[in-house]
């Protein structure tokens, strides 16, 4: 009678384990959804890029080469049920899923939005961050369309040269090729405050440390 009782109480509390088991899966399910085919989990990381383009990249923290890869960008229920094999509903979104695929992969794709500057820049000030906050201080004969803080260059508007110009926008991102070759590949490093950051801001949460200017070598 002893032996029955005590089996007894542990197939019940085996059941009562694997009833929450399942009631916490069923919530962790609900908040990761394809909108066509209903709740499923995230897949295994895929040697496909699922996004042909991605602002908000994130590299994950695996030590291993190719890195895997995710895109946080938010989009569009038809958008991501395009692009992906799992949707990730936001809360702070509401309508807006983000991808929840991981792509396993040396290149991780384009930008979405354009740089300020253009496709390249030669003098480019960036963090020590991934991915970088990058701004290009070349001096152009126009901004490019992009760029909403264009400044003109003092010494040009007092000279009889063409005036000279300089995008101040930063830009969440690497900064491109080099637009023309050149012989070095960093400049010497500069000290930059969160001031300097403050106009033209993408990120919301800017990272200042280790700040540096150098010469494109992408």
């Amino acid at each position: 009678m002893a032996t029955s009782s005590i089996l007894f109480f542990f197939l019940l509390g085996g059941l009562t384990v694997a009833v929450a088991a399942h009631g916490t899966a069923n919530d962790d399910t609900n908040t990761i959804r394809l909108p066509s085919d209903g709740a499923k989990s995230p897949k295994m990381p895929t040697e496909k890029r699922p996004w042909k383009c991605c602002d908000d990249i994130e590299e994950q923290p695996a030590s291993i080469f190719p890195p895997f890869w995710r895109c946080n960008d938010e989009l569009e229920p038809s958008q991501c049920a395009a692009q992906c094999e799992v949707c990730q509903d936001q809360e702070a979104s509401p309508g807006r899923l983000i991808c929840g695929d991981v792509y396993w992969g040396a290149d991780p794709g384009p930008f979405c939005t354009p740089r300020p500057w253009g496709d390249c820049c030669d003098m480019d000030i960036c963090s020590r961050s991934l991915p970088p906050i990058c701004r290009c201080a070349d001096e152009v004969e126009s901004c490019a369309a992009a760029c909403k803080d264009c400044q003109q260059l003092e010494s040009s508007s007092s000279s009889s040269e063409p005036p000279r110009y300089v995008c101040h926008d930063w830009f969440r991102g690497e900064p491109g090729p080099s637009c023309t070759p050149d012989e070095h590949k960093h400049a010497d490093p500069v000290d930059l405050t969160t001031k300097d950051l403050e106009k033209g801001w993408i990120s919301s949460e800017p990272d200042c440390s280790g700040i540096l200017a150098r010469r494109s070598s992408y």
